[in-house]
């Protein structure tokens, strides 16, 4: 496969990984002068008939179109195209360089209450995002979490909402089959029904793990099929509530959207700089802003969003200097010109020329 052109543009520079769903590439695209980075996924179905295969086609093009307009989001990948080719269905999107979350949860270290709150925050932020236009992720888990290198912010990648088309189901009605990953899929996932607040159980459990160096499948539940995990840390009580109402084994009691996660977090751990009226970002913080902004979102529907707006679009004031310290300038100003203009009519017209002698005594100027 290495060296291959799919697509008549993209060149197969090395393989990446390979899944159920198919295999990933890093490759080049050869019709841009640099020549610029890119991933592409190959989707291989493995179902033969006719009927199924042109269905499969027809959600292909309508969830790859769905994945272009998320792709206005700055911590998602762009999608740069979409094709078929013998009989197998390609994504290429923009390359992300940095590292997943996978090389960095592990049981040797464990992450302070501040990093696991940054890292719910970031993606909370995604999830609002994505939810917002209908999509549901679905296999969200550490392998699907990138920091990227450029400014360590977290890039989400690898939706499901493609791969559930093309997973070899034996009829029509199971192309909807569930996607995902055990210990980051909850119940109603896995029995074919996600719902966004099945992305927010996945992203608790993913901070859980970050927090207790446990995976998922190794922690155990209750006889209601609860996680039972906050006695293997010493954390906020706050925060462990929060992770809990993320990780309900029902729906019904979770939290019903990442905003309200978000509320909750924000009240509990606001930021430095925070107040009820006004909200203080970071550069980058601004720059998302802006770039959500620009895709579409409607942040004036969210609490406080107006303000951060304003205040980051706002220019710095200049406070004027008060008129009497201005006055008092001015005047020392003139008094040093007229100064300099007296020395210098001095110098010219009254100092004696040099060598002059002075003029004698006459008895007549005497008498004057």
């Amino acid at each position: 496969m290495k060296g291959r052109i799919l697509g008549s543009r993209y060149q197969v520079l090395e393989y990446i990984a390979e899944g159920g769903f198919g295999r990933t590439y890093l490759a080049q695209d050869t019709q841009l002068p640099a020549k610029d980075l890119c991933i592409v996924k190959q989707l291989a179905p493995s179902f033969n008939d006719p009927k199924l295969l042109e269905i499969a086609r027809r959600l292909f093009k309508s969830e790859a179109a769905a994945l272009h307009n998320l792709g206005n989001h700055p911590q998602i990948p762009k999608l740069l195209a979409y094709f078929e080719e013998a009989e197998k269905f390609y994504l290429v999107q923009q390359y992300i360089s940095g590292q997943t979350l996978e090389k960095e949860i592990n049981p040797n270290q464990v992450w302070s209450t501040e990093e696991v709150i940054e890292l719910l925050q970031d993606c909370l932020n995604i999830l609002r995002f994505i939810h917002n236009r209908g999509v549901i992720h679905r296999d969200l888990k550490p392998a699907n979490l990138i920091r990227r290198d450029s400014d360590r912010k977290i890039v989400l990648v690898d939706f499901g909402t493609v791969k559930n088309i093309l997973q070899g189901q034996s009829s029509i009605a199971e192309l909807t089959v569930s996607v995902g990953t055990q210990g980051y899929m909850p119940i109603e996932q896995a029995r074919g029904k996600p719902r966004s607040s099945s992305d927010l159980y996945a992203l608790g459990m993913i901070a859980i793990q970050a927090l207790t160096g446990v995976k998922p499948l190794d922690l155990e539940e209750d006889e209601n099929g609860e996680i039972v995990w906050s006695h293997l840390i010493d954390t906020k009580p706050e925060l462990i509530k929060i992770l809990t109402n993320m990780t309900r084994y029902n729906y019904k009691e979770r939290y019903s959207s990442a905003q309200s996660v978000l509320d909750d977090l924000n009240h509990c751990f606001p930021p430095v700089g925070i107040d009820t009226n006004q909200t203080m970002l970071k550069p980058w913080q601004v720059e998302n802003r802006r770039q959500e902004l620009n895709a579409g979102e409607d942040y004036n529907a969210l609490p406080g969003v107006r303000s951060i707006a304003v205040m980051a679009n706002r220019s710095p004031q200049v406070q004027p200097k008060p008129a009497k310290h201005k006055q008092g300038k001015v005047i020392l100003m003139i008094i040093v010109i007229a100064g300099g203009i007296y020395l210098s009519i001095h110098q010219l017209f009254l100092k004696p020329a040099p060598n002059a002698s002075p003029p004698e005594a006459t008895p007549d100027a005497l008498n004057n």
